[in-house]
């Protein structure tokens, strides 16, 4: 399969996985070019054309002509220059890497990560919590994210590709809707009568098991293994990165008495113990290994050789 047509059906995967609907954001899709052809002179010409098409700004090829045919991929969740020397190094002993697969974002597809925060209001939608309500507290966060991700130095990965001449590319918020997707359905819709079962039905997702061997289980930061769970919900699992703290007294109006995360901040959870919501952090890294098992299964229906190297904190569970 060349590199153009995996990506492309990754970012199909992640919309049939999206919160807010296919039809939602063939909408947002099509309202992208209107906007892009009422632009003109520079605007149109530093317009990202790939948002005409690809509705997820942190996904997106980073390196490479497409046209690469792909058999067998380095996967990590963390990718940076040390890894690009690795993927060379083993090259040079022998072993196949086509491409490398990254999960959290580099160059341009971090560059953009603001844009994909918006999606978070439609997950908080699903449990309850007014669009209008969560998109007044989405605004000045995004904001922030913005401004505190400008100042980085984006673009190191991606040059150490372009230097090594390896494809690379990136599947955030793509991976993060399958293993929302999948809490949902696999968690959250499933009636408990403590927190303690509900860790357990975690551990029993190999992912979770493996990572709880290695010292990184899902583990309960506010609430107790005898509290009872109350409504659950995993709306920390996809939308960029965290959202406002003050979304989390949002979520306890709505109904909300247990929260599934995959990492949680002192603010956030600060906020959890003030309107006694459960919050379970259930290992990022196992969290993410998750959605990028997910969408490889699906990959590997129409690529049936598709073979992984697994590094940096990713293991291939196939289902």
């Amino acid at each position: 399969m060349k590199l153009r047509t995996l990506f492309q059906q990754a970012v199909e995967h992640g919309i049939a996985a999206d919160p807010r609907g296919k039809d939602a954001v063939a909408k947002l899709l099509k309202k992208e070019k209107r906007n892009y052809d009422k632009l003109t002179g520079k605007e149109k010409e530093l317009f990202d054309q790939e948002r005409l098409w690809n509705p997820f700004a942190d996904s997106r090829i980073l390196h490479g002509t497409g046209n690469e045919e792909l058999r067998r991929l380095m996967v990590g969740i963390d990718i940076e220059t040390a890894e690009i020397l690795l993927a060379d190094r083993m090259r040079e002993r022998g072993e196949k890497i086509d491409a490398i697969f990254i999960h959290h974002p580099e160059g341009r597809a971090l560059a953009d990560l603001d844009y994909v925060m918006s999606l978070q209001a439609d997950v908080l939608a699903h449990v309850g919590v007014p669009v209008n309500h969560s998109e007044g507290h989405l605004g000045p966060r995004m904001d922030k994210i913005r401004r505190a991700i400008h100042a980085d130095n984006l673009f190191r990965t991606e040059r150490a590709a372009e230097l090594l001449n390896i494809p690379i590319f990136t599947c955030h918020t793509v991976t993060d809707n399958l293993v929302w997707q999948f809490m949902e359905k696999t968690i959250c819709s499933k009636k408990y009568d403590d927190l303690g079962e509900v860790i357990n039905a975690l551990l029993a997702i190999s992912e979770y098991s493996t990572y709880a061997k290695k010292g990184n289980p899902p583990i309960i930061v506010n609430g107790s293994k005898s509290g009872r769970p109350g409504k659950i919900t995993a709306t920390e699992f996809t939308g960029g990165t965290n959202g406002p703290e003050e979304l989390l007294e949002a979520q306890s109006r709505a109904g909300i008495g247990t929260i599934l995360s995959m990492h949680v901040t002192e603010k956030t959870l600060e906020k959890a113990k003030e309107h006694h919501v459960n919050m379970i952090q259930c290992s990022h890294m196992a969290s993410d290994t998750i959605g990028i098992n997910l969408l490889l299964d699906k990959l590997a229906k129409e690529e049936k050789r598709l073979s992984t190297f697994d590094v940096s904190g990713f293991i291939r569970v196939k289902r």
